[in-house]
């Protein structure tokens, strides 16, 4: 994903915004977010994508279908 408060649209990452380190996060967040597949323990990713990841898995997680 692309910064999009740099002009030149470099990929985000610490000096976006945007960007959010595991460092920025508790112990118990960073688990539980790796654990479901939303962001890796050692990398960081911008709060835009974090955020419709685990949106998106939330929903499918809480759907049930009929059947």
């Amino acid at each position: 994903m692309t910064c999009p408060f740099n002009n030149s649209n470099n990929e985000c990452n610490k000096t976006c915004p945007l960007f959010i380190s595991p460092d920025d996060l508790n112990e118990f967040v960073v688990a539980r977010l790796s654990s479901i597949g939303v962001m890796e323990r050692t990398k960081g990713m911008c709060s835009i994508r974090m955020l419709a990841l685990s949106q998106g898995r939330a929903i499918f997680e809480n759907t049930k279908t009929r059947g």
